[in-house]
């Protein structure tokens, strides 16, 4: 049974009046940017949008329309309250403008706002009450605030408007599912299909009900129809492998889970349930490495930790099974299972005072909740710590909140956004960005790279330009160091560096040039232990080293930004070097000092808007985080959705 149900919201299918050129305004080509702006929503490029957007609006902050298209491309940024704002603005202009009133009951009903939401979304209908698209949204609220009883009633309207809406009856079909009426459903879902065949979704929904009604080969009938409409569908895959499951067809699940996996990375199901099958094959070590990266994908969840210590004790990792089960109990000190287990580590290790302390806490702690009849969390308390069964997907597989702020504080190192470096690529391969004007561009253009491009950018160690065809020949010496550093040879790009560095230490480029390679070169380091290293204990000598040389990174960059800033990418870099090494006030005057002098730097607002988040100056940290939105940072949006729901 699935209880996800979508929103059938397209941007592509926002219509609009005639957009109404004002004559003072006639210099100025606002058309160009309202259907831009239109163009990058409906093809899903919604951090570009903004921007457009945003200059149309500074021109002339009467186009309703405009507020509109720039709230649903905060809306599928994951900014609510942006969004919000940006709704009610364009129905302040225009009350009338129903498109606006549908959205922002969306907005409400993801921010929890129950009875808002409902009253929004009538409204829209009020103003069309024959529009199926705002039907269909009605029906979707209530389906979501679990009023399956309504929500029937709106999709059975949504169907006697259109009864050629797929998802109607494919929505109708879940929440008849949700009624217990699985006949029903499935003349739904069957519907569904008849009305569009080549649709995946159908069929992987008509299998999901098939296997929960134990009819495993219609089921796989249906789910291999699914994905040979759609060879990349997560769901599809990750249905049918609980199906091959539940055959005992094992490695055949394996085969699908690993698919699902190379499609969505951090698919955390799927990543459970494949610990669970390489548990049960035999493949412990597979099974610790799929938990592991688990427990940094979702670190508050309680059952991954305590799967973790589980299966190390019985390997015999003693050291990682207590870290691990010491985590599940900090996570959630009523764990009565997790101080039994802690205690029969304890009693391995010969701490047998710690044992019994544990052992008298466990079962105090199991004795309260089995009188607590019908608790919801007591699956948790009567675990065995054994991996028993899959998840499926109207499961939750976080058992507690959201990343606290706490476990913000510990994620910062990776989730920082990175240094702005120095790259090398062929022109045409090379996108302007904003925040760089034309004088700095020349600057670079005139390093000597012919016919190539020199440029900054925000760094990334694993998505590196490929420079493997450029022709070093006939390049000058910072643009062969360069391409060296791209290619990984950081020997050669150093010894080119310094080289160059002490024959003309004027020169800030090539200082700037140097001292980045050397963090390149740090960070490259760093990436290639942690993979190699995985779980041996931490080396604080190394972890000295590595901060130490970030440490003088920063430093001979502030001697760098007095001379030449480059525009605060300098100062910027600055700020990322002292996060790095955990001086977050330095990192946040540096920051601010960025900002003063180039404010189109996303990667800026969005460190300091983080910063503050964990000093718990929340509205200013939501602030800059809409702030680094509007100039197209994407990362941002997953911080807004978090913390800036208010």
């Amino acid at each position: 049974m699935f209880k996800f149900i979508r929103y059938h919201v397209l941007p592509a299918a926002i219509v609009f009046t005639f957009l109404f050129i004002h004559p003072a305004y006639a210099q100025f080509n606002k058309a160009y940017f309202f259907y831009k702006g239109e163009e990058l929503i409906s093809n899903g490029n919604y951090a570009e949008a903004i921007p457009i957007l945003n200059t149309l609006l500074n021109a002339d902050s009467t186009i309703h329309e405009a507020w509109f298209l720039r709230g649903v491309a905060r809306y599928y940024q994951n900014d609510l309250v942006g969004s919000q704002k940006d709704f009610g603005k364009c129905l302040s202009i225009n009350p009338l403008f129903s498109q606006a009133y549908q959205y922002t009951a969306m907005v409400f009903e993801q921010m929890g706002k129950h009875p808002e939401a409902i009253e929004s979304i009538k409204k829209a209908i009020e103003l069309r009450p024959n529009s199926a698209q705002y039907l269909f949204t009605h029906g979707v609220i209530l389906f979501q605030q679990e009023k399956y009883s309504d929500a029937l009633v709106a999709f059975n309207h949504v169907i006697k408007v259109d009864e050629r809406i797929p998802d109607a009856w494919l929505n109708r079909g879940t929440t008849r599912l949700m009624l217990s009426d699985s006949i029903g459903a499935l003349n739904d879902y069957t519907t569904a299909i008849n009305l569009n065949p080549f649709s995946a979704m159908p069929y992987v929904r008509r299998g999901a009900l098939y296997a929960q009604q134990k009819n495993y080969s219609i089921a796989i009938q249906d789910l291999n129809q699914a994905i040979a409409i759609d060879s990349m569908h997560a769901q599809a895959y990750f249905t049918r492998a609980l199906v091959y499951y539940y055959q005992k067809e094992l490695n055949q699940a394996l085969t699908d889970l690993n698919k699902v996996l190379q499609i969505e990375s951090r698919n955390t199901l799927a990543l459970f349930n494949r610990a669970i099958i390489n548990y049960e094959i035999g493949n412990a070590e597979a099974a610790i490495d799929d938990l592991t990266r688990l427990s940094s994908i979702i670190p508050t969840n309680v059952l991954v930790h305590y799967y973790l210590a589980s299966i190390r004790f019985e390997r015999g990792y003693l050291p990682t099974a207590l870290e691990n089960i010491n985590k599940a109990i900090e996570i959630f000190p009523q764990f009565a299972n997790a101080y039994l287990l802690r205690a029969e580590i304890k009693t391995k290790k010969g701490d047998l005072k710690g044992a019994e302390t544990d052992f008298a806490q466990g079962n105090r702690l199991a004795q309260e909740y089995r009188s607590k009849a019908g608790n919801d969390i007591n699956s948790i308390m009567d675990s065995t710590g054994k991996l028993k069964r899959l998840l499926s997907l109207d499961e939750e597989l976080d058992l507690t909140s959201s990343i606290s702020m706490e476990q913000l504080r510990s994620r910062i190192l990776t989730i920082i956004y990175p240094i702005i470096t120095l790259k090398i690529d062929a022109a045409q391969n090379v996108k302007p960005r904003n925040w760089q004007s034309s004088n700095l561009r020349q600057m670079l253009a005139s390093a000597g790279c012919n016919g190539y491009t020199l440029y900054f950018d925000y760094d990334s160690i694993d998505q590196q330009p490929k420079p493997e065809t450029i022709n070093a020949d006939s390049l000058s010496g910072v643009c062969i160091a360069l391409l060296n550093l791209q290619r990984n040879q950081y020997t050669l790009a150093m010894d080119k560096l310094t080289e160059m560095v002490n024959s003309d230490s004027t020169n800030t480029l090539i200082r700037f040039a140097e001292v980045l390679a050397r963090i390149r070169m740090t960070q490259f380091v760093e990436n290639v232990r942690n993979k190699t290293m995985q779980n041996e204990s931490k080396n604080r000598t190394h972890e000295q080293n590595v901060n130490e040389s970030f440490i003088i990174a920063a430093n001979d960059l502030k001697k760098i930004a007095t001379e030449n800033n480059f525009e605060g990418i300098v100062s910027y870099n600055v700020g990322v070097m002292c996060m790095q090494t955990g001086s977050n006030d330095q990192a946040t005057e540096w920051f601010t000092s960025t900002i003063n002098q180039n404010g189109l730097l996303h990667g800026a607002w969005y460190n300091r808007g983080l910063l503050y988040l964990i000093n718990n100056e929340t509205s200013k940290g939501c602030a800059d985080l809409r702030k680094a939105v509007d100039l197209g940072n994407n990362q941002a949006s997953e911080l807004l959705s978090r913390f800036c729901k208010k």
